[in-house]
């Protein structure tokens, strides 16, 4: 079986949906990848990297997360949220998974991988946890967007107080979105800004699990989030002998083309991270596993893996 599903329960009762992507047993297991999606996707969409982690001894799990995926309660409660504070809840959703990684495989450090949403929570995660990784990846991770940000703030606690929290809001999404696909004009869909490769974008928009509605506190608390970690505590509080991997298309919109990336690689090397590896890949935007050197930016990341991850072993 090439992928095992399952679920477990939250610290709240919450259902959360996970996969796990065995290593053959023939395979010496190097190690263990905790995969942190981004938002209005979910982890199924992995499956590329997993297998070739897989392949090469590293085992992997990954979560949707709440309101997410196969997470979500039906099709029709995609992207409502109902709580008081969806960061939280979803880093705690995601410490649930590594207690089940930490049973199943005793003794056994973990490497994190969070993109984009999942990346900004993976950045929090470990000022907490760190101490239980052995090797950090960030993917289209991105510095806090001071005018967008800020606007997108205020704006959602406008527009909560007016409609609620739990309402979504057509003009907000249309702000941030179009904001991201205006750089690629003339648009092919709404979402050009993910890769250049249209036959990921293509999949992507058809995809059934993909969210475009959130409940506005979704997009509240991701902005509260993304604020706080950009602060200079969340990178001082990173174990400074944590190995970090990031990387990211020069042309990912929601990195700043390359500037918000840099930004964050060395805000962690001002804080005394001692090995921090940054991958500006020209041309490409912001899902770097799906871009037309998909098979290339696999490789770096192996390699990168293998470089430390044998060294400790």
């Amino acid at each position: 079986m090439s992928v095992i599903t399952n679920t477990y329960k939250s610290f709240d009762e919450e259902t959360i949906f996970y996969y796990q992507w065995k290593v053959k047993q023939n395979v010496s297991l190097k190690g263990i990848v905790q995969i942190s999606h981004g938002v209005g996707e979910h982890a199924g969409r992995y499956k590329s990297i997993a297998k070739k982690l897989k392949k090469q001894g590293y085992e992997v799990y990954a979560n949707d997360h709440r309101v997410h995926g196969k997470s979500a309660k039906s099709v029709d409660f995609l992207g409502y949220y109902d709580g008081e504070d969806y960061f939280s809840d979803a880093i705690n959703d995601m410490r649930k998974l590594t207690e089940i990684i930490k049973k199943e495989h005793p003794n056994r450090k973990i490497i994190l991988l969070g993109h984009s949403m999942g990346s900004l929570l993976s950045r929090e995660y470990v000022t907490k946890y760190g101490d239980d990784l052995e090797a950090f990846i960030l993917s289209g991770t991105a510095a806090f967007m001071k005018g967008l940000g800020s606007f997108g703030l205020i704006s959602t606690a406008f527009f909560s107080k007016l409609n609620g929290k739990h309402r979504s809001n057509e003009i907000l999404k249309n702000l941030f979105f179009n904001q991201f696909n205006k750089k690629f004009k003339p648009n092919r869909t709404k979402v050009d800004w993910i890769s250049s490769d249209e036959k990921q974008v293509d999949k992507f928009e058809a995809d059934p699990l993909r969210i475009e509605d959130f409940s506005l506190s979704v997009f509240r608390d991701i902005l509260k989030g993304s604020k706080k970690i950009n602060q200079p505590p969340t990178f001082e509080n990173t174990p400074k002998d944590l190995p970090i991997f990031i990387f990211s298309g020069d042309k990912d919109p929601i990195g700043e083309m390359g500037k918000g990336v840099k930004k964050v690689a060395n805000s962690y090397k001002k804080a005394g991270i001692q090995d921090v590896t940054v991958k500006l890949y020209k041309g490409g935007r912001h899902e770097m596993l799906n871009e037309v050197n998909k098979a290339e930016v696999e490789q770096d990341l192996l390699n990168w893996l293998d470089e430390r991850i044998e060294a400790k072993n």
